[in-house]
């Protein structure tokens, strides 16, 4: 009675998997050290992407507190204002406006300072303060665009392009801030480019010195009829066996460290920025756990797979099983 093929596919793959389990413990300190080296790449990965996590939110802290206050020429009537302010509403850059008028200025002023107040009402003052618009741009990288739009000469009867010409230093902080973003994406970028070429090549050579290690058990496998899908399914087992390994020590690592510093932390740093920078990195891991675990997961596989099936295509094709 011949078997189901679906039954016999799961011996060959049980059988593979039993290999790769032996191959593992027959050479425990290569196994052992192999998955702790790639666990802390991993770890120095995390950290990596932690960092580029912080960064981000540190400098969408600081854009938002980078707005553009723009200041209205004296006798521009409510209307024109009113339209400018739909204007910029509009804007596909901006986030959000807020109109304020010289009298509210002057109200939130003199709530801080009444004397101020009492010594104008005293000689008959006017209020020396400008309207004023707040624009919030959606990103950094949106206030200079921003800032060109508003120098056009259609707003030149409105804005007080004189007070304007001072936003040119936002500009160059803008600019600061935005070459320091795109240099952390950069090194970012290639870091994991890095770890990841020498991932491959760390479970390349375990693989490689495990498969001079059974050399003679192939040699046995090939004499006996063994297909060469069944040879190269034990060391991809393997090759996979130290990925997951090592990503599973490494994110347990990781949530150690991320409650070690939520817990100590919290209470010794006091500038509301870099505070920010902890919080979206212990958020991300926290709310994104199982999302990343999965993504890692799959990229992990596919490198000791990668890694794996080079290294036997590479001794077979050496020693003409082809």
């Amino acid at each position: 009675m011949r078997e189901n093929p679906l039954t016999l596919q799961v011996i060959w793959v049980k059988r593979a998997m039993k290999n790769a389990w032996h191959s593992i413990l027959r050479n425990k300190i290569l196994s052992l050290a192999t998955i702790l080296i790639i666990a802390l790449m991993l770890f120095v990965f995390n950290l990596v992407l932690a960092m580029r996590y912080a960064s981000d939110s540190v400098i969408a802290n600081v854009g938002e507190k980078l707005d553009i206050s723009v200041e209205i020429q004296s006798g521009v009537e409510n209307y024109s204002i009113q339209v400018f302010v739909k204007t910029m509403k509009e804007h596909i850059n901006v986030k959000e406006v807020v109109y304020i008028s010289k009298g509210e200025a002057m109200a939130k002023f003199g709530s801080k300072y009444p004397n101020v107040i009492s010594f104008l009402d005293h000689y008959n003052l006017e209020n020396p303060l400008p309207d004023t618009v707040r624009i919030i741009t959606t990103d950094v990288a949106d206030n200079n665009l921003v800032i060109e739009f508003l120098e056009r000469p259609q707003f030149a009867g409105i804005v007080n392009q004189e007070k304007l010409m001072k936003n040119v230093e936002q500009k160059d902080r803008n600019a600061k801030i935005l070459g320091i973003t795109r240099s952390i994406q950069r090194l970012s970028w290639w870091l994991i480019v890095i770890f990841a070429a020498v991932g491959l090549m760390i479970i390349f050579n375990s693989i490689n010195i495990n498969i001079h290690n059974h050399e003679k058990e192939i040699n046995v496998m090939k004499l006996v009829g063994a297909k060469y899908n069944f040879i190269r399914s034990g060391f991809l087992f393997e090759g996979v066996g130290f990925a997951i390994s090592a990503l599973v020590i490494s994110l347990i690592f990781s949530r150690l460290i991320l409650a070690y510093l939520a817990r100590n932390l919290a209470g010794v740093i006091s500038n509301e920025t870099l505070m920010a920078g902890m919080n979206s990195i212990l958020l991300h891991f926290e709310d994104n756990f199982w999302v990343t675990f999965g993504w890692q997961l799959l990229a992990v596989i596919a490198a000791g797979l990668l890694s794996s099936y080079l290294a036997i295509e590479l001794y077979l094709r050496k020693h003409h099983a082809f």
